[in-house]
């Protein structure tokens, strides 16, 4: 399984060492020095004669010759699994160095096919009921805001493509077709005719009225008015005409006309803001008003003005700036309201995976089924990724060096098999002691 698997970089020989190992004794090396002492000091002693031909040091010395005998043959054994006796290559020595890639597959067959089976995974996954323990989960606020951080960084992340120039198309898009459907028909008029009535028209024309007046009275206004003036001057001089053109292009006639101009639309749109019963508020007003009273009476002629209107202006409308701008707004409001841990969007966030999914558990069926969920999921998952154990397993143990690998053996089964040295020692000094106390009673 990936979540148990363990990347190439970090499986190493500093990596895996663990974190702690037992400390080794040396009862065994004891023992062998104890026994070799002992042969040595008993067989002295009968040497020196000075206990004269006692049989019981006799006895003593072939238990401590036999107890030597055992400890050495022993000490080969324990030796010989990890390294060559003293050195000597001797056959069949250092056994885990010259085994271990088949040590390692013993291991991983061992872990993957028995411990770790899928059949074994299963079983104590069926001892646990996932929902109990997502209502054990959601029930203390720390893990409701532990788990909150990253949902709210997925929100935070689906924010950010709000902005990515494929979704601003896609919404231009999606806004352009849904105008196109729009239909004029009948409805539209009677629509119309109530918003030309409504206060809102009022103020909708107060806020035109008003942005005329301020178009009308602006310094750039007269410019552009100067620079048509120019244009038309020379549009009718091209077409033979002298006097006209003559008086368009004296400076102060064009300051004279782009003034009055200016100075009378400004005034007259301020005042058309500003009285209710101005001419051309009632003219604005009434000439919509009449033209929906056509539409609501499917005037074929109104119908048709009406939606040449209404594709001109579709396909005018140049909605990506607009968009654009919307949804940056959009993502920063978002992302301004998911770091504040306790603004209303993390609040939400928290407040739906505590209580929300506490909810959706509290019914039995629904329990139920996301239990079977689970519980499916998780089989699938076991039986389709299993090899990942082994894999891992023989990764870490490949990526050791032989010697770590020996040394890691050694110091976690040491001590037992110090002592079995001691165990070899003691029955072989007893074995040594029963023969000797055989031989002497057979005379």
């Amino acid at each position: 399984m990936s979540w148990v698997r363990l990347e190439a970089s970090t499986v190493n020989a500093g990596a895996v060492r663990p974190a702690s190992l037992p400390r080794r004794n040396h009862v065994g090396t004891v023992s062998l020095l104890v026994a070799v002492a002992g042969a040595a000091g008993s067989r002295a002693a009968i040497a020196s004669g000075r206990f004269g031909d006692a049989a019981w040091l006799h006895f003593v010395a072939a238990g401590f010759e036999a107890a030597m005998v055992g400890g050495l043959a022993d000490w080969f054994a324990v030796t010989a699994l990890f390294r060559h006796p003293l050195g000597i290559p001797i056959p069949h020595t250092a056994i885990i160095p010259a085994r271990r890639d088949k040590i390692i597959d013993g291991i991983v067959t061992m872990v993957e096919e028995d411990w770790l089976s899928p059949e074994a995974i299963l079983a104590r996954l069926d001892d646990i009921v996932p929902s109990d323990e997502v209502v054990k989960l959601l029930r203390d606020p720390r893990n409701v805001e532990r788990i909150g951080g990253p949902i709210r960084d997925l929100v935070r992340a689906f924010g950010r493509i709000l902005t990515a120039e494929e979704v601003v198309g896609f919404v231009e898009r999606a806004l352009a077709r849904e105008l196109r459907g729009i239909k004029v028909d009948a409805e539209t008029g009677r629509w119309l005719a109530r918003a030309a009535s409504s206060d809102s028209a009022g103020a909708a024309f107060t806020t035109l009225a008003s942005s005329l007046a301020n178009l009308a009275a602006r310094p750039r206004t007269a410019d552009e008015l100067h620079w048509w003036l120019e244009r038309a001057a020379s549009e009718l001089r091209a077409r033979g005409q002298r006097l006209l053109p003559f008086a368009l292009r004296r400076k102060s006639v064009q300051r004279l006309v782009v003034k009055s101009v200016c100075d009378y639309a400004a005034t007259e749109c301020a005042n058309a803001a500003s009285d209710a019963s101005h001419p051309l508020r009632r003219l604005v007003l009434g000439s919509v008003e009449r033209f929906a009273e056509r539409l609501a009476a499917s005037e074929g002629t109104a119908l048709a003005q009406a939606e040449r209107l209404w594709a001109a202006l579709v396909d005018s409308l140049d909605a990506g700036p607009v968009v654009r701008d919307t949804l940056q707004g959009l993502r920063a409001q978002l992302e301004h309201d998911l770091d504040d841990p306790a603004g209303a969007l993390a609040t939400l966030i928290d407040r739906e995976l505590h209580g929300g999914i506490l909810a959706l558990l509290a019914d039995p069926h629904r329990r139920a089924r996301f239990d079977r969920f689970v519980r499916e999921t998780a089989e699938d998952l076991v039986r389709r990724k299993h090899h990942e154990i082994g894999n891992t397993v023989r990764e870490v143990l490949q990526n050791l060096k032989t010697d770590e690998l020996v040394s890691q053996i050694e110091a976690r089964v040491g001590a037992d098999l110090q002592y079995i040295r001691l165990n070899g020692a003691v029955v072989g000094g007893l074995v040594g002691v029963a023969i000797a106390v055989a031989h002497w009673l057979a005379g």
